[in-house]
């Protein structure tokens, strides 16, 4: 990746699951340029849920600019 977020992520797909599970199971782990390499598989419901409490917490805060609502006036 090229920002701060996403430096050092990389997204690799394989056709064959076969492929991508090799890769895995031999490349996790492995030193290239003396970093090591965390090879995981994408998880595309993780991906939407973290999506849906984004859209979630945008929603909360609609509704507390419409009511007038902050935080320093709920903790008194």
């Amino acid at each position: 990746g090229n920002t701060a977020e996403t430096r050092g992520t990389a997204f690799v797909v394989y056709e064959d699951i076969f492929d991508a599970k090799n890769a895995v199971d031999h490349l996790n782990g492995f030193n290239v340029c003396n970093r090591y390499l965390v090879i995981v598989y994408y998880q595309s419901q993780k991906a939407f849920k973290r999506i849906d409490l984004n859209k979630k917490a945008e929603e909360i805060e609609k509704v507390k600019a419409k009511f007038n609502l902050n935080e320093e006036e709920q903790q008194s």
